[in-house]
């Protein structure tokens, strides 16, 4: 999912980067303290654009699984 982000905001023009919080050596103890995978960065400026286009890619993914049922 934060691939898909990602590559939503660059090919809108919002340089992206990823950011996990996952600790390998720990194996889940990470998830425990933080219980997200990680996170989207963008730029401050680009902050409102990129809410908006995930607002919508989240809203058009959740209306393709109510589809399924």
């Amino acid at each position: 999912m934060a691939n898909a982000v990602r590559d939503l905001f660059e090919e809108n023009g919002i340089p992206a980067m990823i950011r996990s919080f996952q600790i390998p050596a720990y194996d889940g103890l990470a998830r425990v303290m933080r219980p997200v995978w990680g996170e989207v960065l963008v730029e401050e400026e680009n902050m409102a654009k990129a809410k908006e286009l995930l607002d919508a890619f989240l809203s058009a993914d959740a209306g393709d699984a109510g589809k399924d049922e």
